[in-house]
């Protein structure tokens, strides 16, 4: 019997019929018809269905019981979205020939599918599996095994759907004559950046304005970045002022597709700068993916020594602003097939990404895999039905309220930019935005200052960047934890504190703070210096009742030990301080012990003995009242003054 194809993605594959057919109920077709049947095949390929429809139309008239005939007339529907009547076309086709046919159950399978009835392609295709082991080839039953499988899983997916309503993010943004896709959001959800196929020809990236009312505005340009070359898929920093993105086939390039980058200056994009051949090869490399802070740079590649086709990689910023050797992702993430488009959420510990190497809905579905605390992939999680389609989905990007989802998606010949809220059981941590400004508490000038933040878990790693020409810093934090926070700048004492990112934070409402750095001969004025001049050192802590220091307290006790550095005639009085649960002579001996402990640690950071005194004070100078725990926890204190 003849095969037939199922035609994916707009790409028509047709099959030819054996000649002359096989005589059924005693109809074999003359040879003029056989030359129709040619020329129906031929309108087909034309893509001119309805013409091929009349004339088909007319020889299933004359011969009514071949069954290939119901079987090529259920293709043409099927290619024409018309499901029940391919569903009818080809049954009457199953019906004349007996099941003879067993592809003809494929095709049921593959129609069932695409009309979104997904058991009951399960069933078809389960029945194609059984026809082909009554007299199939080992190719053919291994095929249909696939299929079965991956109809399972497509069954069990659609049996559970998540609430799904994608909703255009309209005018402004999506047009009729244009491709819209690759959204990013800022971090106050106010801006949005895309890549525009204007006219389905040139790529350039776009920029739109949330309005008051809450749409969009009229997108326009990107200035600076925009070439008569085609930019595409970027990536930007939570700042607003880094921009990463695929540029293909440019005179300059080192592959078929390369990673360029671009710095925001005075309000414009500088011109790109291919990243080198650190990241770049003669392969492809493609649809990057920043952290917030633009520390790491995910991406997908084809070049060597990957899983598979495209693999996802990862590679970190440098101090000098280069980036290290790509890592791949590893078989945790990536598989045989294509694994492309890679989002890393703003808790910078939850990755999204597409792949059709992985059971889900067919095509390439959306994944999600977490890095564990061990720094171990977890098992990818499919994003589930109705999200995941038999299609193609790319290009997931997720605000920092961990809920707002924006992805691009194909109607009829157009693409345009949707929102929908991802289900919870699929969100990453919620995160807000941290935005500091840094002056001079005695100029008010803006500062160019080192800040350091620390979250306060063990084994978490500290992220070092400086403030602009402005004084200005943002970066954004996952929710829910608490983080140690210093500035420093030489001639400055530094600035220490620590602060716990609440439900009470939010996008709408971020954690902004204006630092004012004092300069050290200045520092006994210092307003946050208690009666004597002593400075609380705020991440300084210890075991409860003991003088061991916690791990976490050494980046602080290090700033500390900087500051001594830059000041070599300058010595420093530790003090210790307790609340007053307990004797007073426990206390005090608490007190003189923690202090000790410290002096030794800066000793062991190269500051001479001679320079440190330590004092212990107990109970004895509280600075609020030990009625509450809040004040029995300000109480609990190591603190230290510079001696000129």
């Amino acid at each position: 019997m003849p095969p037939f194809c199922l035609r994916l993605l707009g790409a028509l594959l047709l099959c030819s019929l054996a000649v002359p057919l096989s005589a059924q109920a005693g109809q074999e077709l003359k040879r003029r018809d056989l030359e129709e049947l040619t020329a129906v095949q031929s309108l087909m390929t034309l893509q001119r269905f309805d013409d091929a429809t009349v004339r088909l139309a007319k020889l299933i008239k004359k011969y009514p019981k071949v069954a290939e005939l119901h079987f090529l007339d259920g293709e043409i529907d099927q290619y024409q979205h018309r499901y029940p009547e391919a569903i009818a076309a080809i049954t009457r086709g199953i019906n004349l020939d007996g099941g003879k046919t067993d592809r003809a159950y494929r095709m049921l399978g593959d129609i069932y599918t695409q009309a979104g009835e997904y058991a009951a392609a399960l069933q078809q295709y389960e029945a194609y599996l059984a026809a082909a082991r009554s007299g199939g080839r080992t190719s053919t039953i291994e095929a249909a095994r696939k299929l079965v499988t991956q109809a399972r899983t497509v069954a069990e997916l659609a049996a559970h759907p998540y609430p799904f309503a994608p909703t255009p993010l309209g005018p402004g943004v999506n047009t009729p004559t244009s491709l819209e896709y690759f959204p990013s959001l800022s971090v106050d959800g106010q801006r949005l950046i895309f890549t525009r196929r204007v006219d389905r020809r040139q790529e350039d990236f776009y920029e739109s304005t949330r309005q008051p009312d809450g749409t969009w505005a009229t997108a326009v340009p990107l200035t600076g970045v925009n070439t008569s070359l085609n930019e595409g898929a970027q990536s930007i920093t939570a700042d607003g002022n880094y921009l990463v993105f695929t540029g293909c086939g440019r005179r300059e390039g080192m592959g078929g597709c390369d990673l360029y980058g671009s710095t925001r200056v005075g309000g414009r994009w500088t011109e790109a700068v291919n990243l080198g051949p650190m990241i770049n090869t003669r392969f492809s490399e493609s649809q990057p993916s920043l952290s917030q802070d633009g520390s790491l740079l995910f991406f997908a590649s084809n070049r060597e020594g990957g899983l598979g086709q495209d693999d996802l990689y990862v590679a970190g910023r440098q101090p000098g602003g280069g980036w290290s050797k790509p890592v791949n992702l590893g078989p945790g993430v990536n598989t045989a097939a294509n694994d492309r488009y890679p989002f890393w959420a703003a808790d910078n510990k939850t990755l999204y990404f597409t792949t059709s190497g992985r059971a889900g809905m067919g095509g390439a579905d959306l994944f999600k895999t977490t890095l564990s605390e061990s720094n171990q992939w977890q098992p990818p999680v499919n994003l589930g039905y109705p999200i995941n389609t038999p299609g193609e989905e790319t290009n997931l990007f997720i605000a920092l309220d961990g809920k707002s989802a924006y992805f691009s998606k194909g109607v009829a010949d157009d693409i345009d930019i949707y929102t929908f809220e991802l289900p919870e059981t699929l969100r990453p941590v919620a995160a807000t935005y941290v935005e500091v400004t840094v002056i001079d508490d005695r100029t008010e000038q803006p500062l160019v200052a080192d800040v350091r933040l620390q979250p306060q878990t063990p084994g978490s790693r500290v992220t070092v960047r400086a403030t602009d020409s402005d004084g200005h810093y943002l970066t954004v934090l996952p929710i829910g934890l608490e983080y140690g926070f210093t500035v420093e700048k030489s001639g400055y004492l530094f600035y220490s504190n620590h602060f716990s990112l609440t439900d009470t934070f939010s996008v709408t409402q971020p954690f902004k703070l204006e630092i004012r750095l004092q300069p050290v001969e200045e520092l006994a004025e210092a307003p946050e210096a208690e009666a004597d001049g002593a400075i609380v050192l705020r991440n300084v802590f210890f075991e409860t009742g003991s003088d061991e220091l916690v791990g976490l307290s050494t980046e602080e006790l290090d700033r500390l030990a900087t500051l001594l550095r830059d000041q070599p005639d300058v010595s420093v009085e530790i003090a210790g301080h307790t609340d007053d649960v307990g004797s007073e002579t426990a206390n005090q001996a608490l007190s003189e012990r923690r202090a000790r402990r410290v002096k030794a640690y800066l000793e062991s950071q190269g500051i001479a003995a001679v320079r440190i005194t330590a004092v212990g004070y107990g109970e004895s100078r509280p600075v609020a009242p030990n009625t509450t725990e809040e004040g029995r926890a300000g109480n609990r204190r190591t603190t230290f003054r510079l001696i000129f």
